[in-house]
Formats: structure tokens, C-alpha cells, sequence
């Protein structure tokens, strides 16, 4: 016969079974909260911006989603199917899709909320060294480590992004995107540590510098400032072009 206490803990591991699935769903709900309630604050208004934001999303999620699709296929990484609820589309789970929607979303929140409350914040006089030193890291990671996959592409495209960027003087708003880069990465502790602690998303270490800040690879620091750059710079593009119509229309 089966005691009570045999069955409240068969139920208990039943439940954390259950629990389990929702791990990733979790992680993406609890961070698109305070951002998503926070958008209709009056001096940010983020919610005006939505328009903006979606083209900016879609176009270099759309990017991300081929390479995450890649990377899954040739085994840079995998998910875990312990921690997603099993909808999958192209080797990627539903919550992965989720993931850059919601990601984008609060980082670009984080970047908007800088612009209206620290409009004059710069790192004007720190700005060329911070772009060598990143530039300089950048080539060394490709360079010493070209077998590794998940480093050289990481790292090349940011140091083709920031080449351009220098090259072509477009830095009038490197000094917020770095900054909310920085502050990001508070929350990007806790989600990129509970993606890899249980982990999640199962990285392959031959395709990485197998260095982690915790159990999150140091690529993936970088991938997010590359994603932060170009959907930012998307999206202050599309926004010069509305002013620049509203302008045109006075």
C-alpha cells in the first residue's frame, strides 16, 4: 500500500517535473514585466515607439534566429527539452522565438529610458579608446581562436560593426547603447545564468574561449552587444527619418 507520505512526494516530483517545462517560458515572462508595464511612463512613452521597435526587432532577430538555427544545426549548442514546453520550429523551441522578442524589447526600453532621462550623458572623451580596446580584444579572440565558432563569428561581426561605425564617424549614440549595455547585463546575469546553470541552452565548449563569467560563456556578453548595436542603430535610423519628415511637413 502505498503511505501517504510516499504519494505527497511522488506528487511533489511530479509537480517539479511539471515546473520544469516552464522554466524558459518563465524567464521570458518575468522579464518582459516591469519593461512592458513601465512603457507608459510619461517622460518615456516607450509605447509610442512600439512601431520603431518592431521593424528594428524583426529585422535583426531575423538575423539572430538564422544564425541560432545554424549554430543548433551544426552543434554550437542545443537546448535541453526538460526546460521547454515542446513546440518546436526549425531545431528551435517556441521560447526561443519568444526570447527575441522579449530580449530586444527590455534592452531597447533600457536604451530609450537613458535617452529621456540622461539626454546629455556621454562618453565622449572615453569613446575611441573604449572602441580600440573592444576592437583590439575582438581581433585577438578571432585570431587566437579560429576553430571556435561561436568566438569568431561573435566577435567579428562586432569588430565589423564597430569598424564601420568608426570608420563612418556614426557614434552620436554609442555612448547610451554601451551604457545600457552595461546596465543589461544586471538582469542578463540572472536570465543567461539560469539558461546555462540548469541548464537550458547546453553550450558546446570546443566552439567557445571556455570562459565563463559564472556558467555564462563570455560570448554571449558580446552577442548581446552586437545584437544591442545593430537594432539600435536601426532603430535611431528609423526615428531620424520621421523627425526629418515631421520637419519637412512644418
Amino acid at each position: 500500500m502505498l503511505r501517504y507520505t510516499d504519494y505527497k512526494w511522488r506528487k511533489f516530483e511530479e509537480f517539479l517535473m511539471i515546473s520544469d517545462q516552464y522554466t524558459y517560458l518563465f524567464l521570458n515572462t518575468i522579464t518582459i514585466l516591469g519593461p512592458l508595464a513601465l512603457s507608459f511612463d510619461k517622460k518615456v512613452a516607450f509605447y509610442k515607439s512600439w512601431k520603431n521597435f518592431g521593424i528594428s526587432m524583426i529585422v535583426t532577430s531575423t538575423i539572430y534566429i538564422l544564425w541560432d538555427i545554424w549554430f543548433t544545426k551544426i552543434n554550437v549548442w542545443a537546448f535541453n527539452p526538460k526546460y521547454v514546453i515542446g513546440s518546436w520550429i526549425a531545431s528551435l523551441p517556441l521560447e526561443e522565438y519568444l526570447f527575441f522578442i522579449i530580449i530586444p524589447y527590455a534592452c531597447l526600453f533600457i536604451y530609450a529610458c537613458l535617452k529621456a532621462y540622461l539626454p546629455n550623458f556621454s562618453f565622449k572623451k572615453s569613446m575611441k579608446p573604449a572602441m580600440a580596446i573592444l576592437l583590439a580584444c575582438s581581433l585577438w579572440a578571432i585570431v587566437l581562436n579560429p576553430t571556435h565558432l561561436y568566438t569568431t563569428v561573435t566577435f567579428g561581426f562586432l569588430f565589423i560593426t564597430l569598424a564601420v561605425l568608426w570608420a563612418t564617424g556614426n557614434t552620436q549614440n554609442l555612448s547610451h547603447i554601451f551604457l545600457a549595455w552595461i546596465i543589461a547585463l544586471i538582469p542578463m546575469a540572472y536570465v543567461n545564468g539560469v539558461l546555462t546553470g540548469k541548464p537550458v541552452l547546453i553550450y558546446n565548449n570546443a566552439q567557445n574561449l571556455g570562459i565563463r563569467i559564472g556558467t555564462i560563456p563570455m560570448e554571449d556578453f558580446f552577442y548581446n552587444m552586437v545584437y544591442m548595436l545593430w537594432m539600435i542603430l536601426i532603430y535611431e535610423f528609423l526615428n531620424k527619418k520621421i523627425s526629418k519628415n515631421t520637419s519637412n511637413n512644418i
